[in-house]
């Protein structure tokens, strides 16, 4: 996560950046992964977590889930224990909404 965020800091670009990051269990260190998430809420960053398989994702489900939300930039995409199995473009569009809602002004 921190390379992510300091190549889009070295890169200069001005705009928005989606970045997918694929998970199956839970961080070990979710202080850590607040921590990042929390400083980069000032960036132009958008973290999409999208969960695989059947480990324990209740930490990434949680980051947004309370109201008003803790992280605004943060999505959980729950792709399911079979991400073959979801068609094609139910995938895309679960991927790419929370995006796109987080880009409307």
């Amino acid at each position: 996560m921190r390379r992510a965020v300091g190549h889009y800091q070295k890169s200069g670009v001005a705009g928005p950046a989606l970045i997918v990051t694929q998970v199956g269990d839970e961080p070990w260190d979710k202080a850590q992964v607040r921590s990042l998430l929390q400083n980069t809420g000032s960036l132009r960053v958008f973290w999409l977590f999208v969960g695989f398989g059947r480990g324990k994702l209740a930490f990434y489900k949680s980051l947004n889930a309370s109201a008003p939300a803790t992280f605004t930039n943060v999505a959980f995409y729950d792709a399911s224990k079979n991400p073959g199995a979801v068609p094609g473009g139910r995938f895309d569009t679960g991927l790419l909404d929370a995006f796109a809602t987080w880009m409307r002004p």
